[in-house]
């Protein structure tokens, strides 16, 4: 008798498919749901991880607004009264509203929710004591989320029903080497390989490279979309233009619907030129009292940059089930892309 699969999603791994609904590889995972060819289960710990990630992200974009300075000088500029709110408080508010949507991804996936609190604490320090599973090695005392969450898929595992772990930290290793019905792989491209997905890849990076200009066409939106990072304090990008291009790994899957587009994944080098401005920190005069830099003037360039992207790419399906033409590129990661723009001398 064919086994059960039940799949779970790491929050490492269900954060990079993207903010909350989730991306187009998540969506790929909803098809296998609903082609009934998996089930998938988590746990109320880990949607609370994903759920701090996102916000963290977006805390990092709006923490200003909790500073009565930056909402003064807003209404001075533009008459805008922000709300009068704390840091703490903007911190939460944003936890909040990601646990919502976090909770819609999975409840998207039909996803069975275990609780915490339904492992004994007794069970974990006694493989913390023993030094077993997740404690058999490295930092023992970061391990304790993870050995709670394996407690609850051992609960999973077993009675005709495999587990397998979706996870790129290697935390899991020794705990699923241990437990035959329990399986670790490292990426949602592995697991798609696992269930019988992939297809040709090398055929996928001729295709590809043979329409490299839609290829940076595409890239080149989706950046601008995005945006850039630049490593020096406060600085600002301002224009980007992809120049280049360069497929650095690619793996393929067939959607579980017949007809449906080729679905790729992979890691993309890339080349751009962008105008930059940021305060020029080197004239900047040191606040003794505050002890901070303060600049007067700004510096403004222009540089060429490279990074590499994780990206989702939809290949449409021509006659006789031919590769056809590139439909649609996504970034597969929602954390800022930061770029280098000076030289480690300046």
């Amino acid at each position: 008798m064919k086994k059960t699969l039940q799949v779970f999603l790491d929050a490492n791994i269900a954060i990079r498919c993207g903010k909350p609904p989730g991306g187009r590889e998540f969506d790929r995972i909803v098809d296998l749901v609903d082609a009934g060819e998996v089930s998938v289960v988590t746990t109320d710990l880990t949607i609370g991880e994903i759920a701090k990630k996102h916000a963290e992200n977006d805390y990092g974009v709006v923490k200003d607004i909790g500073r009565p300075h930056f909402r003064t000088v807003i209404h001075e500029l533009f008459g805008i009264n922000l709300p009068d709110i704390t840091k703490s408080e903007l911190r939460s508010c944003l936890i909040a509203k990601k646990s919502v949507e976090v909770n819609g991804m999975f409840k998207r996936l039909s996803a069975t929710v275990l609780s915490i609190n339904d492992v004994r604490p007794t069970a974990v320090f006694r493989d913390y004591q023993e030094q077993r599973g997740l404690f058999s090695g490295g930092e023992k005392k970061d391990q304790f989320p993870d050995a709670f969450v394996f407690k609850l898929l051992e609960t999973v595992a077993g009675n005709n029903t495999a587990v397998i772990i979706v996870s790129d930290d290697g935390d899991f290793e020794n705990s699923c080497r241990a437990n035959e019905d329990i399986t670790l792989v490292r990426s949602l491209p592995e697991l798609f390989t696992k269930l019988g997905y992939e297809i040709d890849a090398p055929n996928v990076v001729q295709f590809m490279e043979q329409r490299m200009d839609t290829l940076v066409e595409l890239v080149n939106n989706e950046v601008n979309d995005w945006g850039l990072v630049g490593d020096i304090d406060r600085s600002e990008i301002e224009e980007i233009e992809v120049k280049e291009v360069s497929v650095l790994k690619v793996s393929a899957f067939r959607s579980v619907e017949e007809g449906d587009p080729v679905f790729v994944v992979g890691t993309f080098s890339v080349k751009a030129d962008v105008t930059y401005s940021h305060p020029d920190w080197e004239s900047a005069l040191y606040d003794s009292e505050d002890k901070v830099l303060i600049p007067f003037d700004d510096v403004s360039g222009e540089t060429e940059v490279d990074f590499e992207v994780e990206v989702s790419i939809f290949i449409t399906l021509g006659e006789d089930n031919q590769l056809d033409q590139i439909d649609m590129l996504e970034f597969r990661s929602g954390d800022f892309q930061y770029v280098t723009l000076q030289p480690a001398e300046y």
